[in-house]
């Protein structure tokens, strides 16, 4: 029997506008709909963050815990969390070093995360 993947990993680049915020929350309704509640966003390769979208991306992790899900925040720069810090969105997510530990956060492991949605998501 196939197990379903439950966890989906975004990996994120450059910089994180309202564009890329609306392909968030495109990913979230998606995730809802296949009942894939668990969300980690990788800020490996993100450079920049306009802080004007982090309200947004509250609103996103609400909408995604009212399914009893979550996002979970990975490989934050310093200079990415004094962002978040000071727009006081920091503490409304759970933030980890590395991908790894955001999957175990969730009791999986980062080989049990999805990085391609599922076909007809």
């Amino acid at each position: 029997m196939e197990v379903k993947i439950k966890i989906y990993q975004m990996n994120l680049e450059g910089e994180i506008d309202a564009a890329k915020l609306a392909e968030i929350s495109r990913i979230v309704g998606q995730l809802i709909k296949g009942e894939m509640y668990g969300l980690i966003l990788n800020f490996e390769a993100v450079e920049h963050i306009n802080f004007a979208v982090l309200p947004s991306l509250v609103e996103e992790k609400k909408r995604l815990q009212s399914f009893g899900g979550d996002i979970r925040l990975a490989a934050l720069s310093d200079y990415l969390k004094n962002i978040f810090k000071t727009t006081g969105v920091l503490e409304a997510f759970p933030v980890f070093d590395t991908v790894g530990q955001a999957a175990k956060s969730y009791g999986v492991s980062v080989k049990d995360v999805a990085t391609n949605l599922p076909l007809g998501l």
